[in-house]
């Protein structure tokens, strides 16, 4: 009989890889907001005695930066509220719970890769509500992983390399922040990652993001030159990149400027280590190249 594994936040960018790289023998009972709220706990409890999961995969999240300035209520009853109900629901059961997380919960002033232990100050609506999960997560208890990630993008929503190029066959002249530094990472290979830890019963906080670094500047740069010679954009396409502060950008929410996290505690699990950034950037446009 295959495993069933409840997975939340179905239909977003990451759900999309994780039902993609599926192993064999698992079967996802697939939820969203209009299956599932997870925000309401009798709703959870019922659904749960329902369909009697032996895992769940959180991968819902209120993930709008800035409007969760204004919006403090809807990204706390996501982030906070219905992570701490997903957890007693899994700890009465004694069942596993795999939640993902953000680099937003840390500071972001320093200048060494972030490790899972590092303390944590979250700045911002979202990044509270984040921090505030993954707490209501440990006081629950029971058996759960967090795995944090940053700067997510693949196919199946909208990403920063897809909005670089299609403002690069637009203007001449792009702005973009040169002040904050971390790590692009493939929503793929985070999916990848996830199933690995699972299947290898990792417990506690792990950190997995592409290999590198780079400040937002330097990775449009390397989305245009990869694109030029992928033939995405046109080689003669004139498009001046200039760097800004955030604070000529001036977001309603606040930035980390530094949340690079370390992924030694995830290679030590896996064996090996994640793609470098630029890597799964190349697999990425390429797959852009031949959907198009």
């Amino acid at each position: 009989m295959p495993t069933p594994i409840l997975l939340t936040g179905a239909r977003g960018m990451l759900a999309a890889d994780v039902k993609r790289l599926k192993p064999a023998g698992v079967q996802l009972i697939e939820t969203d907001l209009e299956e599932l709220d997870i925000t309401d706990d009798g709703t959870v409890e019922a659904f749960f005695e329902a369909s009697r999961p032996r895992a769940v995969l959180n991968c819902a999240a209120y993930t709008a930066v800035d409007r969760a300035e204004e919006d403090r209520e809807a990204a706390f009853a996501v982030n906070e509220t219905g992570v701490r109900n997903l957890a007693e629901a899994c700890a009465v059961r004694d069942i596993p719970l795999v939640h993902v997380s953000t680099d937003y919960v840390f500071f972001g002033d320093g200048s060494r890769p972030l490790r899972e232990e590092d303390p944590c100050r979250p700045q911002g609506v979202y990044a509270r509500s984040k921090r505030a999960g993954e707490v209501a997560l440990e006081r629950v208890g029971g058996r759960w992983l967090t795995v944090r990630t940053s700067w997510l993008y693949g196919p199946h929503g909208q990403n920063f390399p897809d909005t670089i190029l299609r403002l690069a066959g637009e203007r001449d002249r792009l702005t973009v922040v040169d002040d904050q530094r971390g790590s692009p990472t493939l929503s793929e290979d985070l999916a990848g990652a996830i199933w690995t830890l699972m299947d290898k019963g990792t417990a506690g906080y792990v950190h997995f993001c592409n290999l590198g670094a780079c400040s937002w500047y330097e990775y449009a740069r390397e989305i245009l030159r990869q694109g030029r010679a992928l033939g995405l954009l046109s080689p003669d396409r004139r498009v001046d990149v200039v760097p800004i502060s955030s604070a000529q950008l001036s977001r309603p929410a606040p930035r980390p400027s530094y949340s690079v996290l370390s992924t030694e505690r995830y290679r030590a699990v896996a064996g090996s280590p994640p793609r470098p950034w630029k890597d799964a950037l190349e697999r990425f446009l390429r797959a852009r190249k031949r959907a198009a």
